[in-house]
């Protein structure tokens, strides 16, 4: 592959989305979403924190064991620790939040399917995508040139909307928790990231806009939607032993599953999971959680890539 040439497509690309219109729509698509993270998300956590607890503080201790020492079977009484109030591990997460977070993973997916399949779509219709044919360039550099346009005019638009009004803000002297702010971001890049690639795959099997925005919203429904219910009907029939590594896997294997329990550990809330799942808070602080999400990531981006381009080629519209 050569860069020159491909950092010379990746500026022309880019100029084109920059003229669409559907930018601008979505710039005041993301300066609405980073009001709402202010004023109603970030707000919330400021007047009602949320204490992390684990354990099952309920259940009565004042168990019957038939004058047999529990000790014996290697059960031990574990005392309380009492904490000071500084001491108290306070979570970034309540109801709030997580409609904003979901929110995103409902929208940013939908916003990237849309316009990236219609910038494939758009060439093939033009008769841009057969001059292209006609030059010596691989059909790697059209693919990668229209990634790396996608994500590069996405994230100018979210950056040029999330940074305004963090300026706006700074500026008026109105503090707010960076690190939710950043995580609210890093969901958005990642989403945009993964599902930019998705949008080459359903632009390259689609011959006009109907059909890329049918395939668009059909693969949208099932990723974000369908997903869920899939797995809770696998997730019944696998040997107990073996379902927390299943589950695991599942939620690997969808972007938006993977992000959503991404982001809910960086905002220290892994007890929303319950006391089975336990397990996620080990990941999330020896980096295993951070580096499964990453690799994943890596991956379906170098399959949809590869099975985008090999499809086009295949096609020869």
């Amino acid at each position: 592959m050569k860069p020159t040439l491909l950092l010379s497509m990746i500026k022309h690309e880019l100029q084109f989305l920059l003229r669409s219109k559907w930018l601008l729509n979505f710039m005041i698509l993301f300066l609405f979403l980073s009001v709402l993270l202010y004023f109603y998300g970030l707000q919330s956590i400021k007047s009602d924190p949320v204490e992390t607890t684990f354990g099952l503080e309920s259940v009565n201790t004042n168990i019957e064991t038939m004058n047999v020492n529990p000790e014996w079977y290697g059960l031990k009484e574990i005392k309380k620790e009492v904490r000071s109030s500084k001491e108290f591990n306070q979570s970034a997460y309540n109801r709030s939040i997580a409609m904003l977070i979901n929110l995103s993973l409902w929208l940013i997916p939908i916003i990237c399917l849309i316009l990236g399949a219609n910038s494939i779509i758009a060439d093939k219709e033009s008769s841009r995508f057969s001059l292209f044919k006609t030059y010596q360039v691989s059909y790697w550099h059209y693919m990668c040139s229209k990634f790396f346009s996608l994500v590069l005019s996405l994230l100018i638009v979210m950056g040029i909307s999330y940074g305004s009004f963090g300026l706006i803000l700074s500026l008026i002297g109105k503090s707010f928790e960076g690190s939710i702010y950043l995580v609210f971001m890093a969901v958005n890049l990642l989403l945009i990231v993964v599902f930019s690639a998705a949008a080459l795959f359903i632009g390259a099997g689609s011959k006009t806009r109907m059909q890329g925005l049918s395939f668009a919203l059909f693969f949208w429904s099932i990723v974000v939607f369908v997903y869920e219910f899939v797995i809770f009907s696998i997730i019944d029939w696998i040997p107990y032993s073996m379902k927390l590594g299943t589950l695991f896997s599942l939620i690997l294997l969808n972007p938006v599953e993977s992000i959503r329990v991404w982001s809910i550990s960086k905002l220290n809330a892994e007890y929303v999971f319950g006391p089975e799942y336990l397990m996620i808070e080990k990941w999330a602080e020896n980096g295993m959680l951070t580096g499964a999400l990453f690799l994943s990531v890596i991956l379906l981006l170098f399959l949809t890539i590869a099975s985008s381009t090999y499809l086009l080629k295949k096609r020869g519209v």
